[in-house]
């Protein structure tokens, strides 16, 4: 019944930190899940994002189904990094939960760190706003060459 205790008081991840902690507190050391943090820099890495979809007036819009920790840190990245890129995402469902468990939806993210979000489609107000200052191919962005053969469900017969 001491494990169960544990677990509640501390949040195991999985159900192998919950039995370690079962061992370690059978042996009476107890107090040692996650009680220290470990600073580190992540090495830079070189990487190329291609947003899904560059509108004429230069909104950028990504769209998500499942809204992982590594694309919202990609994001936050590609922010801090293109300031002035106007980044949007149409979610399937924006009021999905980050994870399970999580009080914080896609919304509250995007909500926390300044992007607009909708849901299911783009919204017509976004394909009329008119043009900002950026340009296409701005210091550091890559143009790729334009995809012609566009095919959809509705296309098709």
């Amino acid at each position: 019944m001491v494990a169960f205790d544990y677990r509640i008081a501390h949040g195991f991840r999985s159900g192998l930190e919950e039995r370690v902690a079962e061992q370690l507190a059978f042996l009476d050391i107890i107090d040692c899940y996650e009680i220290k943090k470990i600073p580190f820099l992540q090495p830079e890495k070189k990487r190329n994002y291609t947003p899904d979809f560059w509108l004429p007036n230069d909104i950028v819009v990504e769209t998500k189904g499942l809204f992982t920790v590594q694309d919202r840190q990609k994001h936050i990245w590609i922010k801090e990094q293109y300031p002035k890129l106007d980044l949007r995402f149409v979610f399937s469902n924006s009021r999905n939960k980050l994870r399970k468990g999580s009080k914080t939806t896609y919304a509250d993210w995007c909500n926390k760190y300044g992007f607009k979000f909708a849901d299911q489609s783009i919204p017509e107000e976004w394909i009329l706003e008119k043009k900002k200052g950026v340009k296409n191919n701005a210091k550091g962005l890559h143009k790729t060459k334009r995809r012609r053969d566009v095919h959809t469900n509705k296309n098709k017969k």
